[in-house]
């Protein structure tokens, strides 16, 4: 029974491990897809730099131009080269050799994004542009972008990073690999004693690039704490059920003892009869007593001892291995609960690493912005960046569902969503490529509303889309507050060929605005009351009287307010809350 609990909680943790697996591999892969089209972004800014082209013809010795493009992308490496190989601009220090093979490879007479391991055992991507003048190819702008820097952004936590190219060998990137080089490709667990005995886990994710395998990326992740406190756990459990199989045992015994008790009376009495006892007779099990005549006391006691015959069910027998089963069943359950919240863990600290990790993009902006999930991973997401031409872009979503599944789809769509905005700076252009996109790869039909603003600080202009998200709330300076309502428009995921119609409204200085999904007007009691949009333009207006509570006292007092009209009842959605002001 204990092989048999341990042989279904090793399969149980390793179908686990394979589910963690998959989302590694889909987060590498939709991450990898966005860094080329941005590679490909940024070589066709240069390409079509003005200076650029002076550089080529006149000869200009240096690009400033060039260089502060690469200084807003790091940590890309951005290199143009004339057709004689001679090296234009490059980001990186002049007094560090070019490899200058690098820009010479057959393969590169086209343009295009290739993932190719550099001389150092590093794996990159690297982006080839052409500028031609007419038919005439007159220059190159080469985008180098290394795959560490990519892992590095999704996965904070890491204890290593290393990566095995179709060679085999093992090329530590990061962190510390003391013997990690021995180790084989798979999902496993491994033992470092170089590292005072922590434990690590070990996790291979394929790199491909047009369908052609390129090596393979090793995470090395710490689980020495997990580990621990699972074995403990499994301590414990062995031992109870040891314990459990003793007590077991000896109420067997006992059980045993007493329904053989008349058996044993039986060989007292012939054993009385062989010893020349004839006046001892036998009867039945039931009575109380033998009848003696003449004998001794010794043999009148043996004669009544072996009269007392009693007889008891074994239903004791089958309770007792009922109750080692139930055991063994708890362990299970035990084990996979415990495997459970560690991948939940996982993802929750991978979702908080894709949040903003600033605010502070704009003087004249103050923003800031929460998202509370209602359980380990959310649904919602929100969004703040700058744009090439210095606008700022707002981005609040909300995807039907709650758990992993949701907060999946919600960091798939929040990385095409601001890919897009790079790629135009057009509100509906941008919601309009991201539905097509995420219609391609929506296997569980899931679907999300979002707004999507561009906020021009300089003059105060708001430029947005509301596809089924809920309306921003705008409090003017003077004192009064209005929603930014539209005509009702599709959400995404639905279906390829909705369209969708940009609106605008401008903001003055001391003006605030507040995004937020529907978490928090549905926020209710225990008894059933819920907040609704009144209570929370009430809310917001109260909160924002005072001209100089900045955005994240705003933003923390909102969250005050949904915890006192909650009073304890526990939190039924994702909450997100975003509030801007416009400062002089």
């Amino acid at each position: 029974m204990i092989a048999y609990a341990e042989i279904r909680s090793a399969t149980k943790a390793h179908r686990q491990r394979l589910e963690l697996h998959k989302i590694h591999v889909a987060l590498i892969e939709t991450s990898l897809n966005l860094k080329h089209e941005q590679l490909a972004n940024l070589a066709k800014r240069v390409v079509s730099n003005a200076q650029v082209d002076a550089a080529l013809f006149n000869g200009a010795e240096n690009l400033e131009t060039v260089l502060d493009i690469a200084r807003e992308n790091l940590p890309v490496v951005l290199t143009v080269t004339a057709v004689s190989g001679e090296v234009l601009a490059t980001s990186i220090d002049r007094s560090v050799t070019i490899d200058g093979s690098l820009f010479s490879v057959p393969e590169f007479a086209n343009a295009g994004t290739r993932l190719l391991v550099g001389s150092d055992g590093a794996p990159a991507l690297l982006h080839h542009a052409l500028i031609r003048r007419g038919q005439r190819v007159v220059g190159h702008v080469w985008v180098l972008l290394p795959i560490a820097n990519v892992t590095a952004e999704l996965f904070p936590d890491l204890a290593g990073l290393a990566f095995r190219g179709s060679d085999n060998v093992l090329m530590p990137l990061s962190g510390h690999f003391p013997v990690a080089r021995s180790i084989e490709p798979g999902v496993r667990t491994v033992r470092f004693s170089e590292t005072f005995g922590k434990r690590f886990e070990a996790l291979f994710v394929p790199l491909r690039f047009d369908d052609v395998f390129a090596g393979e990326l090793v995470f090395l992740k710490e689980n020495t704490a997990a580990l621990a406190r699972e074995e403990l756990f499994s301590t414990l459990a062995y031992f109870t059920v040891f314990v459990v199989i003793l007590i077991s045992l000896g109420l067997l015994a006992r059980a045993l003892r007493l329904g053989f008790r008349p058996l044993g009376a039986i060989v007292q009495l012939l054993e009385a009869m062989s010893g020349g006892n004839t006046g001892l007779r036998y009867r039945h099990a039931g009575t109380q007593s033998l009848p003696v005549s003449g004998k001794s006391e010794n043999q009148k006691t043996a004669s009544e001892n072996s009269s007392r015959v009693e007889r008891r069910p074994h239903r004791e027998i089958s309770t007792l291995l009922s109750t080692v089963e139930s055991v063994g069943a708890a362990i299970d359950a035990n084990n996979a609960l415990i495997a459970v919240r560690e991948q939940l863990e996982n993802a929750r600290r991978i979702q908080q690493s894709l949040l903003p990790g600033r605010f502070d993009l704009h003087p004249r902006l103050d923003a800031f912005g929460y998202m509370r999930p209602a359980l380990d991973v959310a649904g919602d997401f929100l969004d703040i960046f700058r744009l090439d031409d210095a606008r700022i872009a707002v981005l609040v979503a909300d995807v039907s569902g709650k758990g992993l599944a949701p907060a999946l789809f919600a960091a798939q769509a929040s990385a095409i969503l601001r890919a897009n905005c790079h790629q135009t700076q057009e509100p509906e252009e941008v919601v309009r490529l991201t539905n097509q996109a995420l219609c391609e790869r929506n296997p569980e039909d899931m679907f999300l509303t979002c707004i999507l603003m561009i906020v021009a600080p300089e003059s105060g202009a708001v430029y947005f889309v509301n596809a089924g998200h809920c309306p921003p709330v705008i409090f003017r300076f003077d004192g009064q507050v209005e929603q930014a309502v539209t005509d009702p428009e599709p959400v995404l995921g639905v279906a390829r060929e909705f369209t969708w119609t940009t609106h605008r409204f401008d903001l003055k200085a001391g003006d605030r605005l507040l995004l937020y999904s529907d978490g928090f007007d549905e926020a209710h009691k225990e008894n059933g009351d819920m907040l609704g949009t009144a209570r929370v333009i009430k809310m917001f207006s109260e909160a924002c009287s005072s001209n100089d509570v900045s955005s994240k006292q705003l933003a923390d007092g909102l969250f005050d307010g949904i915890a006192e009209f909650a009073a304890g009842a526990p939190q039924a959605d994702d909450i997100t809350i975003l509030t801007i002001r416009l400062l002089n």
